[in-house]
């Protein structure tokens, strides 16, 4: 929720007044919190409890004269919407002759000659910290670290740390005991002759120790570190496990109270001849500045990365258990809400939101939703992570309404998007809907060989928007974990995505349209990345992959026009509507079957 603008104020007047105290000119708020959350932990929400913007990615500059918020495609209408202009100059990333942060602390240095940023060295990255390092060129130039982050200096009404308990997944939803993904990681840190290999990102943690919390909302983790030597794993947690827990962990994994992991690090490392192995974009400052200097630290991507991405056969199953109960969910939900527009009831992108939320708690194994639901009514599709769905804005006749959702169903984590009509569409709402619908299919059909990067296949989702005039400025897809963060590296699918895709990897498919004061169109779907044994065999010799659906919702027939598909396009589709029919129908009854039905077979 945005703070109230007027706190906003009075925090960033405060905090403007600290600078010159620590020798600074400027001071950065990223978006990120201590353990790099995409979505931060509530009382770490620093950059939006000074700026007031409640994007999930977004840096703040401040500097005494005039302060900074840095955003890309996805938030340009939401920071113009929720920032105090006459206080922060919002920079549009990605517009021509708009500034990043990097190129803006370079034009800063050039007009005052010399520039002192201060920041937190627990909420910059390693690799961030070079990249800002680098922009600045004087001499006398620097970073400065502040242990004191200076917005909870200034932030009087700041959330409390969570207490949330901390629960153990059954093996039969991990497929791989901590044992032995700890026995793996130790192989690799002896072929890097790693002594020790901290992690500090909260969803690789839960990841390798198979527990769960819910510190970060929608995101089940819980707040810790991680260290692992040779012979034990520690991990240092704001809230301490049952002893049932710890007693069945142990003694690979022993647990130790979470303000202790400063005093450990330095416990462990002092000796100076140790090998630290830290990944330099999941590590913060913080961390690396607990270590002597003579401390040998390996900078590549930790093993975990890799390993957490590439999900196991039980992961897989349980990720498609989780969809087949999401996707029974939604469809109740929008065939109510078509029943509920048919009959003339009037209903709010709030009030439908809710609906939503109620049929996925009906579901066996619902814990939370994966994010904040997007419920956009027309003009509102244009925002592109629009997030505040609103009691006041009832859905109109015949508009688009955009539905990007997704849940945290035990084993699995989901996200998909439909956009539906209101009532009888355009000509114009159908055209554009059905350029982003091939775009969609045109990806989702893909056969590709080993060794294929997301970037190739995200050109392929833009082909015929491209061919159109058209695009979108947001990745065609991202990871997504295994009843864990619903944003996964490494994989992406977008221009600069330059990690191959292997077998086991789930992936969003999620071409747009987005016009301001018009609306917005989306179509999302998550696949798992498969092996295809139908091919010729490749002339390297390398694997055909494919991707496999595990989102099974049908598309808004009222808004495809199937005249421009090809036969191909046409065949997928029907194939892809019949495999819904077949999966989820017996999850459903009486009116919500009839609609599914419908759904699945008009075309």
């Amino acid at each position: 929720m945005t703070q109230n603008p007027d706190s906003n104020r009075d925090r960033l007047g405060a905090l403007c007044r600290l600078l010159s105290d620590h020798g600074v000119d400027a001071y950065l708020v990223p978006s990120a919190d201590t353990h790099l959350n995409e979505y931060p932990v509530a009382y770490q929400r620093r950059r939006q409890a000074i700026s007031g913007f409640s994007g999930s990615a977004g840096e703040v500059l401040i500097t005494p004269e005039e302060s900074h918020l840095f955003v890309d495609s996805r938030y340009y209408l939401q920071a113009e919407q929720e920032v105090d202009a006459t206080r922060f100059r919002v920079h549009k990333v990605g517009l021509e002759g708009a500034y990043t942060l990097l190129t803006w602390l370079t034009e800063l240095e050039r007009q005052r000659g010399t520039l002192r940023v201060g920041f937190d060295p627990f909420v910059v990255t390693m690799d961030a910290h070079a990249s800002y390092r680098g922009a600045l060129k004087a001499a006398d130039s620097a970073l400065v670290p502040i242990h004191a982050n200076l917005v909870d200096e200034v932030w009087m009404d700041r959330p409390a740390m969570p207490a949330q308990p901390i629960y153990a997944l059954p093996d039969n939803v991990t497929g791989r005991s901590p044992s032995g993904k700890l026995i793996e990681i130790r192989q690799q840190m002896a072929q890097q002759q790693a002594d020790l290999l901290i992690l500090t990102k909260l969803d690789e943690i839960a990841w390798v120790t198979n527990l769960r919390g819910s510190d970060v909302a929608y995101n089940p983790v819980f707040e810790s570190y991680l260290i692992i030597d040779g012979e034990q794993a520690t991990c240092f947690a704001q809230v301490m496990p049952s002893s049932d827990v710890q007693a069945a962990l142990a003694p690979a994994i022993v647990f130790q109270p979470y303000a202790t992991y400063a005093e450990a690090v330095a416990q462990q490392t002092q000796a100076g001849n140790v090998t630290v192995w830290l990944d330099a974009s999941a590590t913060t400052m913080g961390t690396r500045l607990l270590l002597p200097e003579a401390a040998r630290v390996i900078e590549t991507r930790n093993p975990v990365v890799l390993a957490k991405s590439t999900k196991n056969d039980v992961e897989i199953a349980s990720s498609r258990n989780a969809h087949l109960h999401a996707a029974a969910a939604k469809i109740r939900s929008l065939a109510r809400l078509d029943r509920m527009l048919t009959a003339r009831q009037p209903v709010s992108e709030h009030a439908y939101a809710t609906m939503l939320h109620e049929e996925y708690s009906s579901e066996e194994g619902f814990r939370d939703l994966s994010f904040t639901t997007i419920a956009a009514a027309g003009v509102n599709g244009a925002i592109v992570h629009y997030s505040e769905a609103s009691p006041d804005v009832l859905l109109g006749d015949s508009e688009l309404f955009l539905v990007d959702s997704g849940a945290q169903v035990l084993g699995g984590t989901t996200d998909d998007t439909r956009t539906v009509s209101t009532g009888t569409p355009t000509e114009r709402q159908r055209q554009l809907f059905t350029l982003v619908l091939r775009g969609h299919i045109r990806l989702a059909m893909q056969k590709f060989p080993e060794g294929t990067s997301g970037a190739a296949l995200d050109a392929l989702a833009r082909s015929v928007l491209w061919n159109a005039g058209l695009d979108f400025g947001h990745g065609t897809g991202h990871g997504v974990g295994a009843f864990l963060n619903v944003h996964e590296g490494p994989q992406r699918l977008s221009p600069g995505g330059d990690e191959p895709l292997r077998p086991g990897m789930i992936v969003s498919n999620e071409p747009g349209y987005y016009e301001e004061g018009w609306g917005g169109i989306r179509i999302e779907n998550l696949y798992v990345v498969a092996t295809d044994d139908d091919m010729p065999p490749h002339p390297s010799g390398k694997r055909w992959l494919r991707l496999d659906p595990l989102t099974l919702i049908p598309f808004d027939h009222r808004l495809i026009d199937l005249a421009p598909l090809t036969g191909d396009e046409q065949a997928w589709l029907r194939q892809y509507h019949a495999q819904v029919w077949d999966t989820v129908s017996p999850l459903l009854s009486g009116d919500d079957r009839e609609w599914l039905q419908h759904a699945c077979s008009d075309l």
